[in-house]
């Protein structure tokens, strides 16, 4: 299923977090400082706050228009975020009443990736949450 994300500078990242959980219930994404590096996690002191706005963070500041596929990998999504938007994020998934970082499954695809934090969560019997109601860390 095709999807778009409106980047756009005047957007804050809480913002946009909010479009992809509603895309993906059992997903978040987080924005950090410094550059992605694959199969390398990160830690709390890298995260951007939730209401930075987009356009001060991007490196590539500009309004864009983010076309893709739920089959897209989460390493793909998150090699185009950084190349096309200068922005570094990263996909957590829900996992019971934590959030964990899919870095060791970035060839899961988005989907895959929201269909496992989904039967975890009947697993647990855990309700669709707001994703912002956890810290991640």
């Amino acid at each position: 299923m095709n999807h778009t994300l409106l980047i756009k500078t005047t957007k804050t990242t809480f913002e946009l977090k909010r479009e992809f959980n509603r895309i993906f219930p059992f997903l978040r994404i987080e924005f950090f400082k410094n550059p992605c590096v694959k199969g390398i996690g990160f830690t709390k002191d890298k995260l951007i706050s939730r209401n930075e706005s987009l356009g001060r963070i991007q490196s590539k500041p500009d309004n864009f228009e983010f076309h893709f596929d739920t089959t897209i990998t989460v390493g793909e999504f998150e090699t185009h975020f950084f190349k096309n938007f200068g922005l570094c994020v990263q996909v957590f998934r829900k996992s019971g009443n934590v959030w964990l970082e899919t870095s060791k499954t970035d060839d899961w695809t988005l989907d895959q990736q929201n269909e496992e934090g989904e039967q975890l969560a009947k697993h647990f019997k855990i309700e669709k949450e707001d994703p912002e109601e956890h810290d991640i860390y």
